[in-house]
């Protein structure tokens, strides 16, 4: 049995952590637990410059940032916000950005923006009427909910229930696939 077991992991090993000269197995994109996200579309230009998509999500909304890197900088290309239609995923807002330096706490504040922006004129339009303080704790939550990392014990749970629209193909015919 041990060596059963020690069997599998080794195959686990060598299929998404090979040895150098060796092609992985299985194709699954990476989790960032630093930035909280999964690192996908990852690429690198011509020029030598490396790119990578980011995708952070919770059970509401999904944020995307395209990000890049240069010599030795990171920056932020674009931010783009997702809300759910049943099981499909629609883009409700985007930021792009002139290759600003990539800061997690302006990051944060510009999810929460936008967010607060589309909850805004969904209320205008349906004659809503929200509190503003009230409008900010809910999406400081949500926002903050897309923070939780993958790593948590609940996580898994809420992946199940959000993966296939995450696997879904977008109105812009890209896919967002994290597995």
């Amino acid at each position: 049995m041990a060596n059963l077991q020690k069997a599998i992991n080794q195959n686990f090993l060598d299929s998404v952590l090979p040895t150098y000269g060796n092609a992985r197995k299985v194709k699954i994109n990476g989790y960032d637990n630093s930035q909280k996200m999964f690192i996908i579309d990852e690429y690198e230009s011509a020029s030598g410059h490396r790119y990578y998509r980011g995708v952070r999500f919770c059970d509401r909304v999904v944020f995307a940032e395209t990000v890049g890197m240069y010599h030795n900088w990171t920056y932020i290309d674009s931010l783009e916000l997702y809300a759910f239609n049943g099981e499909k995923l629609v883009l409700v807002q985007k930021k792009d950005y002139d290759k600003v330096f990539r800061n997690e706490a302006s990051i944060k504040a510009d999810s929460e923006e936008m967010l607060r922006d589309y909850l805004s004129g969904q209320a205008k339009m349906t004659g809503t009427i929200i509190a503003d303080e009230q409008l900010k704790q809910h999406v400081h939550q949500i926002v903050e909910g897309s923070y939780t990392s993958f790593l948590d014990k609940d996580f898994e749970t809420r992946l199940t229930n959000i993966l296939p629209a995450l696997e879904s193909t977008n109105n812009r015919t890209e896919t967002l696939k994290l597995l």
